[in-house]
């Protein structure tokens, strides 16, 4: 069951979110350049925790104590349109690059896996509502009972 009541914090990464699939093909050239692109945004991010923004090094330090999050998560992942962007069909958020975003929080150590023992659940969403800021995506982290 997706709940979120229990919000954990939330990244702002400039970042486009893209449903071009080119993360699953037999290559992984396109896929290695997708997460190394991650891997550049998410130091760079915004984060808030309880209503406190702070940044990806604060939270590493501060909240995490430089270790990944042990406890199970669900995410949110909420792709933002920039101008001249229309919202996909529903099922077309998760592909395409957010593996690899959600790869990169592993390797960030922000979190410890992303096995379903660490991850119960990935939900995607759109937000056509800041066009003039876009496009970026959100990973909005919640608790899950185990």
């Amino acid at each position: 069951m997706i709940d979120t009541s229990k919000p954990l914090m939330t990244f702002t990464v400039r970042k486009e979110l893209k449903n071009g699939n080119n993360g699953q093909t037999k290559h992984f050239s396109a896929s290695h350049k997708e997460k190394k692109e991650w891997l550049n945004a998410l130091p760079l991010c915004d984060v808030t925790v309880n209503g406190i923004e702070m940044s990806f090094d604060m939270l590493r330090e501060e909240v995490l104590d430089n270790r990944p999050i042990t406890s199970k998560v669900g995410i949110v992942v909420e792709r933002f349109l920039g101008k001249r962007q229309r919202l996909w069909d529903s099922d077309s958020v998760l592909r395409g690059n957010c593996k690899q975003a959600i790869d990169s929080f592993v390797t960030r150590e922000i979190l410890s896996d992303d096995s379903m023992k660490h991850v119960g659940w990935t939900l995607g969403v759109q937000n056509d509502t800041d066009k003039e800021n876009g496009p970026y995506t959100k990973f909005h982290l919640y608790g899950v009972e185990n």
